[in-house]
This record gives structure tokens, sequence and C-alpha cells, in this order.
């Protein structure tokens, strides 16, 4: 280790309290303690059958409830009940779908150490000895564990119920057999993560719950199941994340140990683990979730994955007669509501890494497919409105809701909302919705970085979305991988986000994988909203360690019918700057007359883009953005471009369809003023920080957004105080 090393694991240490040294410590020692016992040829001991067979705890359904429950599928969810069996049939042969890669022909024996997609090997090492980080000598960890989380097997037990034939069940358990084979504990990288434990421990008990009664599922494989379970337990309670990765890490280890635990309370242990996963569960949803509803990680696809989480925790806690502190469903029904919220085109925005896997459904991981958990979430708080913003009964729902709750679910009146603007304020998330004639949303980002070292943030403070009926416009370019150096980096950074950019570097400067260094301090100094208008300042500070102390400041004004946004990029001397709006994959961008830009969607939508600053050049370029993990699809891109003595300037105008339209600079004492022609209306828009005066009035208002008529100017929205000394 060099000494540059050493010295940052002893600033570590020095920052621990006694708990996490006696926590590391004792880890340490056991895992240590686990490879000599392998070499001595001691095993764990087996629990007595008696106890494998119990398994008293109450599952999401019971075995008699699934006959009623697939005929719900096949009614409810006919496409997904058909998506399963061809998945199945898929797997039969080997092909296993997987992430954004589709499905994987892995041949005649399935390799669980190999990385099928970069076709690397990890060795068959004690786990802890293995650098599952190390792109060159493991691949994409992620890539291999996600086959080895064995969700592909509850696909298989999905279709033997479905169709009723066995060679689906013959399947599943010779793969289950064979992963035994060969991956003994405690060697090889599938050993090398709790969480992974954790989802392959969630994906047996749903083997074992589905096929409970089945004559395709030998009582021998169940009771090696159920001690296979009892030794993942074990293991996960063992080597909790608690400080290594005490976020989604945690949370998915400690809702392993509370399912098994309830699931399976006569296995050694497993009363411990129940209580201690139901404590974590609790713990966690205070400290990762913000009071306004969004997960600490600063991520939607992050978000999505910790109510899944936490959902499925709730529902298997009530089923089980376990107290749920009122705090735990506030803060709950708080994720649904943001996650509703953020969808009123029906299209959730992204923002952060997007990991790519699920909880239950691995395949259901695109972006409308985020708004799946709504249904659920639907039926157990009773809201209509949720039930009008989602995808509607799920496979996944049918099982977790169960004939009783898909009642519940159908009988809650259809309540669609007005669309409206919204600030989630301690997350940073500002909505700016334009409900005519249909619903629009521009999304904006100016909250915290992330949580820790930011290893699922990106460098997008200010960045913008936007979002029309059903459909994604203006995007977020997504993760791609979290592995190939080249590609993580490239779409982490400012400049594959809708932000500014300044002197070709990121608003923060990227450490590893999932580390920052210097991450941006977002500030939003204005928040208005009324019926006519929107009103957003916000400022950050990633620029200031560059020559010049720049900062960055973006106004964001919404009124009927477009948005308006004000680049100011404040500081000194001479800089390169770049602004960059990146649209979704299939849209066309061309050039128009009077310097408009048109985006143009396969059905012949369209949306408008106006441009002015001084000194600023516009150019259309192909980039690159990831839907799903491991897919990278081209996009388009449009680039504004600068280099200039700074303070400088650039206003855009984002306008649905294409109308006659135009924006010029006018006049202003104080103030930086822009006149905005749409369809032959005018509008004025006047952005200030301190007073100012026109021909027609004078004023302190930061904001004040004007139309023009035939009497003058009229006055629509204003931010701050302002006073007329002219005619109206």
């Amino acid at each position: 280790m060099k000494a540059a090393d050493w010295s940052e694991v002893a600033s570590r240490a020095g920052r621990m309290g006694p708990h996490e040294i006696y926590t590391r410590l004792r880890q340490a020692f056991s895992k240590h303690w686990d490879v000599v016992a392998w070499r001595a040829g001691i095993s764990p001991p087996t629990p007595p059958s008696r106890l494998l067979r119990a398994g008293r705890g109450r599952f999401f359904f019971e075995s008699q409830d699934l006959p009623g429950i697939l005929e719900l599928v096949r009614r409810h969810a006919p496409t997904e009940a058909d998506e399963i069996v061809a998945d199945a049939e898929a797997i039969l042969r080997h092909e296993i779908p997987l992430l954004g890669y589709g499905r994987l022909a892995h041949g005649p024996e399935i390799d669980w150490h190999f990385d099928i997609v970069h076709g690397k090997r990890a060795s068959l090492r004690p786990w802890y000895q293995i650098p599952y980080l190390d792109f060159e000598t493991v691949g994409d960890h992620k890539v291999i564990w996600e086959l080895n989380r064995h969700q592909h097997l509850v696909t298989l037990a999905l279709a033997a119920l479905l169709t009723n034939e066995m060679r689906f069940t013959d399947e599943l358990i010779r793969q289950w057999r064979h992963w035994q084979e060969h991956n003994p504990y405690p060697l090889g990288i599938n050993w090398a993560s709790s969480l992974e434990v954790a989802f392959r421990s969630l994906s047996w008990v749903w083997l074992d719950r589905l096929l409970e009664g089945r004559e395709a599922m030998p009582e021998a494989f169940r009771t090696d199941l159920r001690a296979a379970l009892g030794a993942n337990g074990r293991y996960i309670f063992r080597y909790l994340s608690t400080y290594f990765a005490p976020n989604t890490h945690l949370l998915g280890e400690a809702i392993a140990l509370f399912v098994t635990g309830a699931i399976y309370p006569d296995l050694p242990g497993a009363r411990r683990w129940q209580s201690e996963g139901w404590r974590i569960i609790c713990q966690e949803m205070e400290r990762q979730v913000r009071a306004g509803g969004l997960h600490f990680e600063q991520s939607i696809y992050y978000h999505v994955y910790a109510l899944d989480f936490f959902l499925h925790a709730r529902l298997l806690a009530q089923r089980n007669a376990v107290p749920i502190p009122a705090a735990f469903d506030r803060k709950l029904a708080a994720m649904f509501e943001l996650l509703a919220a953020i969808s009123s085109t029906g299209v959730p925005p992204g923002m952060g890494d997007d990991d790519g896997g699920r909880v239950f459904r691995p395949s259901r991981n695109q972006a409308a497919h985020m708004l799946d958990p709504l249904a659920v979430g639907a039926a157990v708080f009773q809201q209509p409105e949720w039930k009008a913003a989602g995808n509607g009964l799920t496979l996944e729902s049918i099982f977790l809701l169960g004939p009783g709750g898909v009642r519940e679910y159908l009988d809650l009146p259809v309540a669609n909302r007005a669309a409206r603007s919204r600030a989630f304020q301690d997350s940073g998330i500002y909505l700016l919705v334009s409900d005519q004639p249909e619903p629009w949303q521009l999304t904006v980002d100016a909250g915290p970085f992330g949580f820790g070292n930011c290893g699922h943030g990106h460098a997008d403070a200010l960045s913008i979305q936007l979002a029309g009926p059903g459909a994604a416009w203006l995007i977020d370019t997504g993760t791609g991988s979290y592995m190939e150096r080249e590609l993580r980096e490239r779409l982490r950074a400012t400049r594959s986000h809708n932000t500014l950019e300044v002197d070709g570097v990121s608003q923060a400067d990227p450490d590893l994988p999932f580390r920052w260094r210097n991450p941006p301090n977002a500030v939003v100094e204005r928040w208005e909203s009324a019926p006519a208008f929107d009103y957003l300042r916000a400022r950050h500070d990633g620029y200031e360690r560059l020559p010049g102390r720049i900062v960055h400041r973006r106004h964001m004004a919404r009124a009927a019918g477009f948005w308006f946004i004000l680049d100011e990029i404040g500081g000194e001397g001479r800089h390169d700057l770049l602004v960059s709006g990146h649209f979704a994959p299939g849209l066309h961008l061309r050039e128009a007359e009077a310097g408009r830009l048109l985006a143009v969607d396969p059905r012949g939508r369209s949306l408008t883009l106006l441009a002015e600053g001084a000194g600023w050049q516009r150019s259309i370029e192909e980039g690159s953005c990831s839907p799903v993990y491991g897919a990278v699809l081209p996009c388009p891109v449009v680039r504004f471009r600068a280099a200039c003595e700074l303070p400088a300037w650039l206003a855009t105008v984002l306008i649905p369809g294409e109308p006659e339209c135009a924006v010029a600079r006018c006049e202003a004492q104080g103030a930086r003023c822009y006149d905005l022609t749409i369809a032959g209306a005018s509008h004025r828009l006047l952005f200030a920080e301190g007073p100012w005066r026109t021909e027609q009035c004078q004023g302190e208002a930061e904001f004040a957004l004007f139309q023009r008529s035939a009497a003058g100017l009229e006055l629509l929205g204003v931010a701050g105080a302002l006073s007329k000394t002219g005619p109206p």
C-alpha cells in the first residue's frame, strides 16, 4: 500500500467512533475466520429438518390465493403475463434478459462468475480478496451480480404457474443447484456484497412461496432452499453495510433480514433478524428520506428503488402484525406524493444514477416503469390521484396486494388532479408546469449534490428537463455503466446535462466511480408561483474554484405557453462557456427561419427553441444517452458556445409547437429586459437585483412579467415590489 493510501486509512480511522471501529474489526476477523474454517473443512451447522419445514410467517399471499391472483394477472396484466412466458422460454435456452443489454446467451452451462458483456471472469478466491471495482480484472461487477440475484429464476416460477408446465420448474431447480455447486462459501465474487446476498435471498423466498404445495417442487429442494436462506441470513447479519455503504445497500440488507426472519421464524437467529431488520428499516426511512419525500441519493431511480424496498417491507409488516410507526407511513406517503407530482406528464424526469435493477421484476426498468409503485400506494393509502398518475395494475402490484387489495384499488375512483407547479425545497426539485392546453413540465435540479461522497450524483446543478404529454423532450442522459470509465465519466459530467459548463470542466471534480471531490452547493434565491407565472432564481458555486471566481446563476420563468431561461455568468476574466440541451432519442432537430430551432417527434409534434445572447454560437450535434443501465443510444444535442469576458448572459425560450415567435433584448435601467412575441402576443420579462426603471414603470422587483396590449404594458406577475410611474 502506498504512503498516501496509508495516510488516508489513518485519517479515516481517526474519524471513526468506538462502535464503527468495533464493527469493522469484528467483520474483518469474521471474514478471515470463515476462510480458515472452510480450509479446515468446517461447515456451518444445518438446522434440523423440522425447522426447515416450518415457515409459519405470512407472505404477501397464501398458496390458496394463487389461482385467483393468476386470474387477475391474466385479466389486468395480460401483456406482462405473455412477456413472462416469453422470457422464461428464452431462459430455458440460457438466454437471460439483463439490464439494458437484452437477452444474453450464456451457452450450455452458465458461468456465474463471468461478465458476459465484457468477456471478463472473476477468480474463485475468498470473496474479500476479489477487487470487484477493478474493471480490468473483473469486468463490470454489476453485470455479474445482476445475473446472480436469481430474479430470472422467479420468472421461471411465474411461467410455471401461468402455463402449468413443469419444464420451467425443472430448469429453475437445475440452475439453483448448479449455482450452489459453483459458489461454495466463502469463495467468489457473489459473496463480496451483502446487498447481492440479500437480493438472492428475496428471490429464493419468492421461489419458495410461489411453488409451495406444487408437485413439481420436491420437498428436498424446499429443505435445501430454506437451509441456504438460513446461511444467507447469518451472512447478511454478520456483514451488514452499517458503515461500508449506509444507503440502499444497508436498506436492502435489512429488508432481506426482515423478510427471512418474518417468513421463517423457526430458523436459528430468525427472530433477531426480523427485529433488527425492521429496526434498521424504520431508522433508514427517517435517515435516508428527506422531509419532502426524496431519497437522499438525489436520484429518481434510487428514489423508486428505495420506495420499492420500503413498500415491500411495510406490506409484509402489516401481514405479520408488526407495528408500523405513524412517522414511517408519513414519509412513505411523501415518497409516493413526490413521485406522482414529478410525473404530471406521465413521464418522470431522470436525475443522478440509473441503477438498472429492480426489487422484483428487473425487466421493468425503463423510465415509464418508475410509476409502477403508484398503484400499490394508491390502494394502501386510498389515494385516487395516485391511481390516476400510475401505470395501472401490474403483475407485481397484483401479487403484492392480493385479491383483497386489488378490489380496494379497483374500487378507488379515478381522480385526475390538475397538473401544477410545485417546489420540493429540501430536495431542490422545482416543477414549472403549464397545463394549457395539455400538461408540460419543466423540472429544475437545484438541490444537494448527493449523500456522502455523492457517489450516485451527477454534476448537474441547475440542469433542466422538459416533458410534454406522455413524452420526454429535454432529458437527463442517464448512466450507461458504472465501470466503463470513459462512459461513466462522460455521462455524469456537466457537459452531458442541460446546464452550463465552464472552461471544459465539470462543476465538481470526478474521483473514483462512486466519488466526487469539491461538490458544488446550489442555493435557491427566489421562488414565486402563481396561476399566471412561476419564477425561480438559483445559483451554485461549483466554478468558484476556477480563476475569476465564477458564479452561475439561472433565472427560470414559466408563463402561459412558454418557459424563459436566463443564464447569468458572473466573475472575471475570459472564459469558454458552453450551455447544452440534450433531446430525447427519436427527436429530430432542425434550423428554422428567424433563428428558431425546431425539435420534432415521429408523430409530428414539435417544440420551438429561441435564444438571445451577444457572442454565443449555436450548433446541433449528435450526443449519447442511456435510457437504462447498459444501453447507450444516440440523441440530438444543441450547444451554445461563447468565449468571452465575464459577465455574460444567455437567454433561451422553450415553446410547445412551432408558432411565429421572436425574442429580443430591450432597454431598462438597472435590469435585463427582454421582449418576447409568440403568435402575435407580446410579453416583456424583466430580471433585476436592485432598483430599476423602464419607460413606463420602476421598482425593485427581482422579476416582472408584462403583456403588451393596445393600452400599453399590463402587469401579469411580479416577484418583489413594483411601483408604476407611467401609464398602465
